[in-house]
C-alpha cells in the first residue's frame, strides 16, 4: 500500500471512529434524559423544589434561617438559577425536578470528558474513552442524580477538575476550584491533604512562589466571600468577632451543625458499621473498650497514612493520585461514622481514572459502582412505602455491606500491589492494555 493510500485509510478510519463516538455520546445523551424524568426520592427532592422557589423569589439574604439547611450555600446557586428558569416559564412540579437533576446529569458529562483529557495527556486517550463511557453509562452514578435526585457527582466532578488543573500546574485555579467543591459539599474537604501536597510539593522560598501564594490566599477570599456573603446571617458570636471573621466562622457552624442531624455509626449506608450493628445506633456509643465515633476516626487515620504512602512510593503520578483520592473517598464511607448511601459515589470517577493505567482495577470498579446502585436501589424503593430507615440488621443491607467489605480489602491490596510492594505489571508501565 502507498503511502498515499495508507493516509486515505487513516484519514477514513479516523472519520468512522469519531462518528461511531459522536454517535454514541447521542445515544447516552438521550438514555441518562430519559431516565431523568424518573421519579425522584421524595423527601430531598421536596425540599430542593421548595428552596428553589424560595430562592427565585424571595433572594437568599435569610435563606438558612428561615430553613433548617445542612446543604452547602454554592449549591444553592443551582437551585436559586434553576427557580429563576422555572418562573419565567412558569413549569410545572415535575419540570421543576427535571431542570435540578440535569445539573447533575451535565456535571458527570464534563467528569467522563475529564477523564478523557487526563487518559489523553497520560498517552491513553483510546483507554480512557472507554472509561468515560463506563463512567456515564455505570448504574451506580445515574441512580444517585438522574432517578434519586442527589448531585455528589458535581463536586466528584470538580474535585477531578482540581487534579486537572494540577497535572497543567494551574496551582491557584486548582485551589480555587477546590474551594468552590467544598462549599459545594464539605464532604470534598476529605482531599485537603493531596491539594495541600500538591500545591507545596514544588514550592519554593522565591518572588514567583510567594506571589502564586499571596495572590491565591487573596483570591481565595475574594471567591469566598462571593459566594458566602448573599447567604450569610450573623452567628452568635458576631459580637465577638471581627465582622471579617464571623463569615468565616458561619460556614464552619454550618457544617458543625449539619454532622449533629444524624448522629449515627452509620445511617443507611452499607459499611464496616452496618456489619457491625451499627445501623441507627448513636456514634458515641461503646464499641469495643471505645465508641464508634472513636473507631471511625482511628481506622480511617490508618487508612490516610497507607493512602500517602501509596501516594509517595506512587511518585506522585497522575495514577497515584488518582488511586490515593480513591482510597481516602472509599475509605471515609466504609469507615467514618454518619455516613450516608451517597457518600460513596464520588469513589467511582477516581477509581475509572486509575482504570486507565490498570485494567485490574476494573474489578474494584465494578463492585463500588454495585455497591452505591444497590445501596441507593434498595433505599429509594421503600421510600415509596414512607419507609426510609433500615433495620438494623436488615439482611439485604447485611450482605451488600459484606460485599463492599471485600472490595475495601481488595482496594487495599492493589494499592499495596501497585505502590507498595509493586509486581510485574503493578504501576501500569511495563502493561499497556491500549497494546495489548
Amino acid at each position: 500500500m502507498t503511502e498515499t493510500h495508507l493516509s486515505d485509510y487513516y484519514s477514513k478510519y479516523n472519520k468512522h471512529y469519531y462518528k461511531r463516538i459522536t454517535l454514541s455520546i447521542l445515544m447516552i445523551l438521550i438514555f441518562r434524559i430519559l431516565i431523568t424524568g424518573k421519579e425522584p426520592y421524595p423527601i430531598d427532592m421536596t425540599g430542593y423544589v421548595m428552596w428553589s422557589k424560595y430562592l427565585a423569589v424571595i433572594g437568599p439574604s435569610h435563606f438558612y434561617s428561615v430553613f433548617h439547611v445542612v446543604y452547602a450555600p454554592f449549591f444553592q446557586y443551582f437551585l436559586w438559577f434553576t427557580g429563576k428558569i422555572a418562573n419565567w416559564l412558569s413549569v410545572s412540579y415535575d419540570l421543576h425536578v427535571f431542570l435540578i437533576k440535569l445539573w447533575s446529569v451535565l456535571f458527570e458529562f464534563i467528569g467522563a470528558w475529564l477523564i478523557y483529557v487526563l487518559s489523553k495527556k497520560a498517552k491513553k486517550p483510546e483507554t480512557g474513552i472507554i472509561m468515560a463511557f463506563a463512567y456515564l453509562l455505570n448504574p451506580g452514578v445515574y441512580i444517585n442524580s438522574s432517578i434519586w435526585g442527589q448531585f455528589d457527582s458535581i463536586p466528584a466532578t470538580m474535585l477531578l477538575g482540581v487534579i486537572v488543573l494540577f497535572e497543567y500546574r494551574k496551582h491557584n485555579l486548582a485551589a480555587l476550584l477546590y474551594l468552590v467543591a467544598v462549599l459545594t459539599k464539605p464532604q470534598s474537604g476529605l482531599l485537603l491533604p493531596v491539594v495541600l501536597y500538591l500545591y507545596f510539593k514544588d514550592f519554593k522560598l522565591n518572588k514567583k512562589c510567594l506571589i502564586r501564594l499571596t495572590t491565591g490566599l487573596v483570591s481565595g477570599l475574594i471567591l469566598y466571600y462571593a459566594i458566602v456573603l448573599p447567604f450569610y446571617t450573623p452567628t452568635k458570636l458576631a459580637d465577638r468577632l471581627p465582622k471579617f471573621i464571623d463569615p468565616i466562622y458561619w460556614l464552619f457552624d454550618l457544617y458543625f451543625s449539619s454532622i449533629k442531624d444524624y448522629p449515627f455509626a452509620t445511617a443507611n449506608a452499607f459499611n464496616l458499621w452496618f456489619l457491625l450493628g451499627g445501623q441507627i445506633q448513636h456514634d458515641n456509643m461503646p464499641f469495643l473498650g471505645l465508641s464508634y465515633f472513636a473507631w471511625g476516626n482511628i481506622l480511617m487515620s490508618a487508612a490516610l497514612v497507607f493512602a500517602f504512602i501509596c501516594l509517595i512510593r506512587g511518585k506522585t503520578s497522575l495514577y497515584s493520585i488518582a488511586y490515593f483520592s480513591y482510597l481516602v473517598q472509599f475509605s471515609a464511607f466504609f469507615l467514618m461514622t454518619k455516613m450516608h448511601e451517597r457518600y460513596l459515589l464520588p469513589a467511582i470517577i477516581f477509581i475509572a481514572l486509575a482504570s486507565v493505567f490498570e485494567k485490574k482495577h476494573m474489578i474494584l470498579l465494578a463492585l463500588v459502582s454495585f455497591s452505591v446502585f444497590i445501596n441507593h436501589l434498595y433505599l429509594y424503593i421503600i421510600s415509596f412505602g414512607k419507609v426510609y430507615w433500615l433495620e438494623r440488621w436488615d439482611g439485604l443491607a447485611m450482605t451488600i455491606s459484606f460485599i463492599t467489605l471485600i472490595a475495601y480489602v481488595l482496594s487495599i491490596y492493589q494499592g499495596c500491589r501497585a505502590f507498595i510492594r509493586p509486581g510485574k505489571h503493578c504501576l501500569g508501565e511495563s502493561y499497556d492494555w491500549e497494546d495489548n
